[in-house]
Parts: C-alpha cells; structure tokens; sequence
C-alpha cells in the first residue's frame, strides 16, 4: 500500500509516482509468481528460488528415476522367472506321466509296451519344445546367451548348445537371481564325469601373466616396492607396481640390480641375469648372496618366491626362487607344460553322438588350440579348464541312448596322446564305480555256508574265466578289487597266477590287462590255448559283475587269443532327455531289466525337477519382495519430494487474496498522490 513519505515536508510529483509505481510493480511480480505457483502446483519454480531444496529434490528426483526403471525390470524378470516356473510345471507334469507309464509296463506284454513307447516319444517331442520356450527376454534354459535356441537335435540325441549361469540385471537386491537357467538345470545338462586325471603343471614363461600365478604363498601375486642388497650391504629398492607380466618383473629386477652394481661398484649378475626355471623365477650369481626384504605390512617379495621364512638368500647354489604355481590357461605353450614330460602330442580317437573323429593335436601351440581342435567339426563336446586351474575337462553336450555317449581312446601311432592329457575316458586309474553311467559294478561278497557259518568262496565268486582248452579260473572279487581298473586287472592276475600254478601250469597261459590303444578291458590267452577255441565267460552266483564290467558283450580278437571287453566306462549326460529316450528304447525292445533302470533314473529326473521349481520359486519370492520394497521406496521418496516441493494451497490462497487487496489500495493510493493541490501552485 502506497504511503506519503513523511521523511519530506515537500517533495516533486516524480519522486510520489516513481514510489508508487515501484511499490505496485512489487505487488505484480508476486502475484505472478503466486500465479505461475498455484497453476503449477509447486513451491519451487526454478533452482534460484532455493538452492538447498532444490538440491534434495533434484537427488530424489533422481531416486525415484532409478526405482522406477527398476521397477520395469523387475516386471520384467517376474514375467521371465513366471515363464520358467511354469515350464518347470509342465516338465514335473510330463515326467509323473512318463513314471506312471514306467511302472505299469515292468510286467507288461510287448504289444503293450510298444503302445506305450509312441507315448513316451510324444512326451520327448513335448519335452524338446517346453525346453526352447521363451519370455520376454528370450530363450529361459539359454543361460548367459538367451538369444540362442538352448536344445536342438543332433542325429538323434537332444544337445544342449546354451551357455553357462544365467541372464542378470539391475534388480536391486535381487540382482544376483538368474532370470534364465543354464547349464546345470533340470535340463540343461552336461556330463560332469570327465575330469583331467593329469596334473598339466604350466611352467613360468616371461608372458605369463601375474593374475595368472597362485604365487607362492598360494593366495597370489601383489606388486609394490621391495628391497634387496649384495653380500649385506647397502640396501636398495625396486618398484614393481604396475607389472602386469612375470617379464615385466624381471625387466624392473635386471635394471634395479645393474643400476646397484653401478653405484655400489660390484659384480652381481651373471650373463642369465634374472630368468624363469620351472615355476621359479631364477637369478644367475655367480658369487657372492643377493637377498630380498618386504617392507613393512608388504608382501610382494614373499609372493613372488624371492624370500622365504628361512631367509636362504640367491647364490650359486640356490639360485632358484619359490615355486610360483602358475595357473593353467587357454594361452598357455604346449611347451609349457611339464606335465607333459616333453613328449610331442599326436591324435586322439572322439567318439560322440554316434560319430567317430580322429582328432591331430600334433600341430596345437597353445592349450587354446587343443581346445578348438577337439571341439571343431561338431564333435558335442566342450574342454574346460578344471577349478584348480591345472588340468582339462570334457564334457558332452549331447542326450541321447547308449550309442551316443563319449569315449575318448588312443589312436595307433598316436604316441598315447590321451592318456598324456589325462581324457582318456578308459584308464587305468578310471573308478569302476563310474562304470554303466555311475551304477558302478556289484559284487558278490561275504556269503557264509548255512552249516558252518564261514564265508564260502564258492557261494562268492562272480564269475569264471573258460580258457580254449576248457580250463576253468574262477574270480571271487572284494570291495577292494573294484576301486578301478587297475586294482580289477591285478586282482584278476593274482587269482589267475595261483590257479594256474595250482594246477601245474604256466603263469603265460593267461593274463588281464587295460587295452594299450582300444578302450576295454582285455583278456589274454596263449596261441595255443587260442587255437582250442575263445575265451569264454560265464556270470557265477547270479553276480551282474562280468555284465556291468562289459565282459558278457566283449568281442574276440587275435585268433581266439584275446577277449577286449565292452567300454562300460562311456559317458553321458544323465538328464530327463536321455531317461526318456533309455524308457522309450527298453519299450520298444521288450526289456524288462532297461524299463526298470529307467523307472529308477526317472525318479531321480522327477526330484532334480522339483528341485529346480522350488528354486525358482524362492527366486519369484524374491523378487516379489524386491517389488514390494522398491514401491515403498518410491512411495516414500515421493512425500518427501513432495513436503520440499509442493506448494502449499492454503496458504499460497490466503497470501494471493492478501496481494489482490494491497494491489487495490496501492492503485487507489497512487491514483490521490497524482491529484494537483494548492502546493502544486506554489513556487
């Protein structure tokens, strides 16, 4: 409201219109403000008006952005995870069915169970098309690659081309749920049987890889400063931070200790300087002791191999570090590997998916090439480093019957490439309870005479070898004969060696031994006892052992002077693919024995299935418990957004009505100022 200034007893027309003017102007700009408030429904216009508010309201502002794309993708990860539980259902479903149809055939006729084979292969058709479903993120059992089909078919066996873990997002703190299952699900599986037996053991090369060392206190390598001296004297440093290579050490080594023999004006190093042996970095001294320090609370020089707790410094004699324990790699040398004892790799022999491949390694430079080797020209297999990162693993992709398991063998003239590798499916040191796809071999062991209570050995033994003479050697095995191969082989000798010298004959005329080139276990006569005929087996005691050891179904060989037994040591992925197909087979063939085996292998389907809903369950529990929170979050956010950015509509109303008023009087007041009086008159 305009006043009269009663600071001037007289004052110029211009000084009362410019104060009035300036006192309405006032007035105006905070209507309009008001105005733009009320209309916008906000306190704060722009960042100026307060700058502390503006900036809580501009952090949770972006809060409420962040929580409602993860909100977004939350609905999209329960979409996902939805999807795969009811898969799951469908797969639990189809398998009671596949059970239900098992049991009612044991003792079933061959007209029925032929009928009920077409339904199982319905049900593996079903099988094959609920396993390449998708959700909105693509393929659910792709693993970590979604987009591609995860099952295909593959001259009659299901091959799981996904890849491991599964598909992540941003989800908060269900972030670590996988919205899609790789390998390892109920069916997505791979063979797990097929683990290096051969310790590679990678030597140290100057481009090995620091992140690649277990290191010598086994817990890795660190870089930093470390400190040396000659012969106890001064004491220098040389900095490793940032080496990224084993050469990258010794580069900084070979400079830090020349740069000391300048200074100190002595002769350290030999012409080999610093260098890798073995797993060891090694020093060349020629005299004199060279030893290392770790700083306080370091313990770089420890790591790698350069000191130890019992201080033994570098010199002539000991001029060999700590063993570093190099990790096996994809780019490490052939020539690296000790655990080749440097003989020169050939071929392998890769059976898989009903198909042979006879696979040349001799070429491989790097453990990588070895890998693209076996794995190239659709062999169904993958190699993995193992866990300990010291040796390789392969596993078959490909579900399907008997006939398509792997086995892997030697080649003639391969220079026994497989066993040097350790893949060898067939070994020696291979565990007969791996045997017939992990049943292992049974045994007939501690029966006692009913009259005398002893344990007979004719009631134990498990079956008869017949030479081509007609001569008999019995095997009585123990739990301890059937560890592996190599204990069944010298335990078959032993009862041989002193049957045959019992009877007053030669140790030669027989003898077991792991075939050298061809997996199977293979039994040896004389050429003579050969020409009598082959060597036959006869099952002893109702014992399955000849059976499950592939005896029953050997092949002969060498004029009747060889009997080489089945591979019952091939492997295979043991998922709902392959019970189905193993049920669908014994119907067809009539074999009570092989729907019986597949109704019990079923069952452990039935419970990996459950297993794997109720994981996914607790993964959609999780996520409706992320949901529930992140909408609290936002709900929360947003009223305390709006306490510090909403306007007030009450007050904001009550100070408009107060603004128009004193707009009115300051107009009315300005409107007197401008009317002329006496005083105007006078001079």
């Amino acid at each position: 409201m305009s006043s009269f200034p009663t600071a001037f007893s007289r004052a110029p027309s211009l000084m009362f219109t410019m104060q009035n003017l300036s006192n309405i102007n006032s007035t105006n700009v905070r209507l309009g403000r008001l105005n733009n408030q009320l209309a916008t429904g906000l306190d704060i216009l722009r960042p100026s008006d307060d700058p502390v508010r503006s900036a809580a309201i501009s952090t949770l502002d972006t809060r409420i952005e962040h929580t409602n794309q993860l909100l977004q993708n939350l609905n999209f990860a329960g979409s996902s995870v939805g999807t795969l539980d009811q898969i799951l259902a469908d797969a639990k479903n189809l398998v009671d069915e596949a059970a239900s149809i098992a049991s009612s055939q044991i003792n079933s006729d061959p007209e029925t169970r032929e009928s009920q084979a077409l339904i199982i292969d319905s049900l593996i058709d079903s099988l094959y098309s609920l396993s390449n479903q998708e959700s909105l993120i693509g393929h659910v059992f792709g693993g970590s690659a979604p987009g591609r089909q995860p099952i295909i078919y593959d001259r009659g066996a299901y091959r799981f081309v996904g890849e491991v873990g599964g598909l992540t997002a941003a989800l908060g703190t269900a972030s670590n749920v996988p919205l899609t299952l790789g390998v390892g699900s109920a069916i997505g599986e791979l063979s797990s049987r097929m683990e290096g037996t051969v310790n590679l053991d990678p030597d140290l090369t100057a481009d090995t890889l620091l992140t690649d060392l277990n290191g010598a206190n086994r817990l890795g390598v660190n870089t930093g400063i470390i400190e040396f001296s000659y012969n106890g004297g001064q004491v220098a440093q040389v900095d490793l931070t940032g080496a990224v290579t084993v050469g990258d050490v010794l580069d900084r080594l070979n400079a830090a200790v020349i740069e000391y023999e300048s200074d100190q004006a002595v002769t350290v190093l030999g012409p080999s300087a610093f260098s890798v042996n073995n797993g060891s970095i090694s020093v060349d001294i020629p005299a004199g002791n060279l030893e290392f320090f770790d700083i306080a609370g370091s313990s770089v020089a420890s790591d790698l191999g350069l000191t130890n707790n019992a201080a033994v410094p570098f010199n002539a004699g000991n001029p060999d570090g700590i063993d570093l324990d190099p990790k096996l790699t994809w780019t490490s040398p052939i020539t690296s590997l000790a655990g080749l004892g440097g003989t020169p790799l050939g071929s392998i022999q890769l059976n898989n998916n009903a198909a042979t491949h006879t696979i040349d390694l001799s070429g491989a430079q790097t453990l990588a090439d070895i890998k693209s080797a076996i794995e190239a020209g659709n062999t169904g297999v993958r190699v993995l480093i193992s866990d300990d990162q010291q040796s390789i693993n392969i596993v078959t992709e490909s579900a399907g019957l008997q006939t398509h398991a792997l086995s892997i063998s030697e080649v003639l003239g391969g220079g026994d490439t497989a066993a040097l590798l350790g893949i060898r499916t067939l070994a020696g040191s291979t565990r007969l309870s791996d045997f017939n796809d992990g049943d292992g071999v049974s045994i007939i062991e501690g029966r006692t005479d009913p009259l005398t209570g002893l344990v007979d050995p004719a009631l134990n033994t498990d079956f008869e070898i017949k030479l081509g003479d007609g001569f008999t050697i019995s095997i009585d095995l123990s739990t301890a004969d059937i560890a592996t191969v190599d204990t069944f082989v010298a335990a078959v000798n032993a009862q041989a060696d002193a049957q045959l010298t019992a009877a007053g004959r030669p140790t030669t005329d027989f003898s077991a031994n792991m075939g050298a080139i061809s997996n199977g276990i293979e039994f040896n006569q004389s050429a003579a006892l050969g020409a009598g005929g082959p060597i036959g087996i006869r099952p002893v005691n109702n014992s399955q052992a000849a059976e499950q050891l592939g005896l029953m179904d050997g092949k002969s060989g060498g004029a009747n002077t060889l009997l080489r037994s089945e591979d019952r040591a091939t492997i295979r992925v043991n998922n709902l693919f392959s019970h189905l197909l193993d049920l669908s087979e014994a119907l067809k063939n009539d074999d009570t024995f092989g729907i019986e085996l597949a109704t019990k292998r079923l069952g452990i389907s039935q419970d990996h299935v459950i297993q794997a809903r109720s994981t996914v369950g607790g993964y959609s529990r999780r996520l409706d418990d992320e949901v529930r929170r992140q909408e609290d979050r936002v709900v929360f956010d947003q009223a305390v957004r709006s306490q510090l950015r909403d306007l007030d509509f009450a007050a904001a109303s009550s100070e408009f009505a107060q603004l128009q008023l004193q707009l009115q009087a300051g107009l009315s007041v300005a409107a007197q100022s401008q009317q002329r009086t006496l005083l105007d008159f006078l001079g």
